[in-house]
């Protein structure tokens, strides 16, 4: 009766049989690939592999196990590249891989495919791996990223620029005409009472402290659909998508309460901060932006002469107050609005 050792031998004896009849194809990849058994051990590889893994030739040999060589796992899974490769039943791609040099620890990522090899009666022999190292492409793209994030957003709040705001609207406008249809969005512009006042007080570290935190109060506060931005001086705005007349008057008097029940303390000290918002909506499909931001605006200083620290909109019959809007001066939970 043939040992395990021997029984082994013979299957991986048949793998590299088949893997041999397609050899000619290996001689012209660029990419690094191995030729593993169904218990991971490396029977094939090419120089790019050697490469890649950072190894010699005759250390690769020696390793028992791929594990030995390159640690692999995939963003999301418990399981191994290695593992996922060897339960497929057919050729598999995986596009982000993470993995781990054993030789000397350094990170690398990597886009695996594989072709899977079986015995006549159907059972894994194993399989061939293409391995294409993009950490250098991955690394790249993430500068790429980071300075177009960066080119976005203001770098005091983290929100988005007026820039942003208004290229993104106008985008906005364009696609609802091509469908004549009326931009399902609303418009809420923020100002922060008495600012001068902080930076006069406090100091103008005190004042960038008060708007970063404003912004965070924002944040918390918005939905995931919501784009909130810095649009210039102590001016913040919102976006609100797919809200109604009524559901922007809900949120705008829950970001104003969010805002003057925050406790902002710089060096110690509690600062009182309060804000006046300017709602306002599309009211057709040929208005432009100008229109419903200087609307906003309009209702911005409306608040501002009526007292400060309320709400104030305008959907097309005059500026009123959002709770006499409303009905009265409960305010309801910012579900309603969708």
């Amino acid at each position: 009766m043939p040992s395990d050792e021997t029984s082994q031998t013979v299957l991986d004896s048949r793998l590299i049989e088949k893997f041999e009849a397609h050899r000619d194809f290996t001689r012209v990849f660029l990419d690094a690939f191995i030729l593993i058994n169904a218990q991971k051990r490396v029977l094939k590889f090419n120089q790019m592999f050697c490469t890649c893994v950072g190894l010699r030739a005759i250390d690769i040999r020696r390793a028992n196990t791929t594990e030995d060589i390159l640690m692999t796992e995939i963003p999301g899974s418990l399981q191994s590249a290695i593992e996922l490769i060897l339960e497929a039943t057919g050729p598999i791609r995986i596009d982000e891989v993470n993995a781990r040099k054993v030789s000397t620890d350094e990170q690398i990522q990597l886009i695996v495919s594989s072709y899977p090899y079986f015995d006549g009666d159907g059972k894994l022999l194993g399989a061939c791996i293409l391995m294409r190292d993009v950490t250098a492409e991955s690394n790249l793209q993430g500068k790429y990223k980071e300075k177009t994030i960066q080119s976005i957003t203001d770098p005091l709040t983290g929100l988005f620029t007026r820039r942003f705001f208004e290229d993104w609207l106008d985008k906005e406008i364009e696609s609802c005409r091509l469908r004549n249809a009326v931009p399902d969005l609303g418009v809420l512009m923020f100002d922060l009472d008495k600012f001068k006042n902080v930076n006069d007080t406090y100091g103008h570290q005190a004042g960038d402290f008060v708007l970063s935190e404003t912004a965070k109060v924002l944040r918390e506060n918005s939905r995931k659909t919501d784009i909130l931005g810095r649009y210039g001086g102590e001016e913040l705005l919102v976006l609100l998508l797919g809200s109604s007349a009524r559901g922007c008057c809900i949120a705008a008097e829950k970001f104003r309460q969010a805002i003057q029940n925050h406790e902002f303390y710089f060096d110690g000290k509690l600062i009182s901060v309060t804000a006046s918002v300017g709602v306002s909506l599309f009211l057709n499909a040929v208005e432009g932006k100008a229109a419903v931001v200087e609307r906003a605006d309009k209702c911005l200083y409306a608040a501002k002469r009526n007292g400060r620290n309320v709400v104030y909109a305008n959907f097309g019959k005059g500026e009123v107050k959002a709770n006499d809007f409303l009905g009265n001066s409960e305010i309801f939970d910012r579900k309603e609005e969708v």
